[in-house]
């Protein structure tokens, strides 16, 4: 037999296999899209969550507030304090003035039609830059306590540090690190224990058919050949609807951060390295299952 024919009838093999329980190779496929996918999911939630950590980590700002009727002296003071900060990168004042001004900006045209100016809310107030460099669990609630005592300093009337975003992002990377890892494991053994049967019922159902090529004199890799096609090819099928269960969710998970969140980021459920991943595991995790059940199964 040329090799061509060799690989059309290991083929042609394992096409009757799959036919030989569909039913449950066709749960053999879903189980394996569904354990790819979240296990896409929770890899792709956490590449997500730092990218996004990064971005606002990017925009960590702190916001002092002056006390009315702080000297210039004072003022000049607690900058110098806030400035000796080793995470503050830059500080600019901001006048009572100045402030009025920028919430004015934010304020609808509309509103301020016939508005007194000086209803207009404005109070002294540094903003801090920070490093973004200090996006990350230690470093945020060292800034948080630094900004809590910042606030007991005399003239400080309060201090706005925005890290609520931060802190759920990094409390849903905890969640994810300490759940998924158990949650795609026992997912991924699911799905092996269904090829595993799926390739141990089709060597079952060819027993006899099996023991004839042996007496005929087929080797074992010969004998072996179908079944780790049919295997890998649930494997295949795994990943393919994986990919679309994945294209799917995309969607929905991203609309839900824009509109929910008010957070825009650049993040997909199905990069190209995402799609390579799905098109390599699927299949490995196939032949894997296959190979073990005929390992075991299979005497030749």
């Amino acid at each position: 037999m040329n090799p061509i024919s060799r690989v059309l009838y290991f083929l042609q093999q394992a096409l009757r296999l799959l036919r030989t329980s569909p039913w449950l190779a066709a749960i053999s496929v879903l189980t394996l899209a569904v354990s790819l996918s979240v296990v896409g999911v929770l890899a792709m939630g956490m590449l997500g969550a730092e990218r996004l950590i990064d971005q606002l980590g990017e925009r960590l700002t702190i916001s002092v507030y002056i006390s009315d009727g702080t000297s210039s002296q004072r003022t000049s003071q607690i900058e110098q304090r806030v400035k000796s900060h080793p995470g503050v990168t830059h500080v600019r004042l901001l006048t009572r003035e100045a402030d009025r001004e920028r919430n004015r900006k934010l304020l609808d045209p509309a509103l301020l039609a016939g508005l007194d100016q000086e209803a207009i809310p404005g109070q002294a107030v540094l903003e801090l830059e920070l490093d973004s460099g200090l996006a990350s669990r230690n470093d945020l609630e060292a800034l948080i306590q630094w900004a809590e005592k910042t606030k007991g300093v005399e003239a400080v009337e309060d201090v706005d540090f925005g890290a609520d975003k931060l802190r759920l992002i990094f409390a849903i990377v905890e969640i994810v690190r300490s759940v998924g890892f158990v949650v795609a494991s026992i997912l991924l053994a699911s799905a092996l224990l269904f090829v595993f049967s799926t390739v141990r019922l089709a060597v079952y159902s060819r027993r006899e058919e099996i023991e004839i090529l042996a007496l005929m004199g087929a080797t074992p890799r010969f004998i072996r050949a179908p079944f780790l096609i049919e295997g890998a090819a649930q494997g295949l099928f795994g990943a393919v609807v994986a990919m679309g269960l994945l294209s799917a969710l995309h969607s929905e998970l991203y609309a839900l951060v824009r509109d929910v969140y008010r957070i825009h980021l650049d993040w997909s459920l199905l990069p190209a390295g995402m799609i390579i991943w799905l098109l390599v595991a699927g299949p490995l995790l196939g032949l894997l299952a296959s190979g073990v059940s005929v390992g075991r199964y299979l005497r030749v």
